[in-house]
């Protein structure tokens, strides 16, 4: 994964968001061209005082690619063989 690579050493946290805080941080995820992950990490920053390791993110040429192939259909990756080949779409 890309984010071995980053200097900072990263440490796995779980934590439980409401509905609103979810849809919310998917938003402004999709709106920066961000992980989510990264703009918790920049909340948690702002609010507990610190640099932040996106700074590093920012730099990287990688990240301007997120969001590039943009189509609106929320199953694109479900049923990528219907919206390329038009065989049958996948049931969930």
């Amino acid at each position: 994964m890309y984010i071995h690579r980053m200097k900072s050493a990263m440490v796995r946290k779980q934590v439980y968001l409401t509905r609103a805080q979810d849809r919310r941080l998917k938003q402004e995820a999709a709106r920066r061209r961000r992980a989510e992950a990264e703009i918790i990490r920049a909340a948690l920053d702002r609010e507990l005082g610190g640099e932040t390791p996106s700074s590093e993110i920012d730099r990287d040429p990688f990240w301007s690619m997120i969001g590039l192939g943009r189509s609106g259909r929320g199953d694109l990756s479900e049923n990528v063989d219907h919206h390329l080949y038009g065989a049958p779409r996948r049931r969930r």
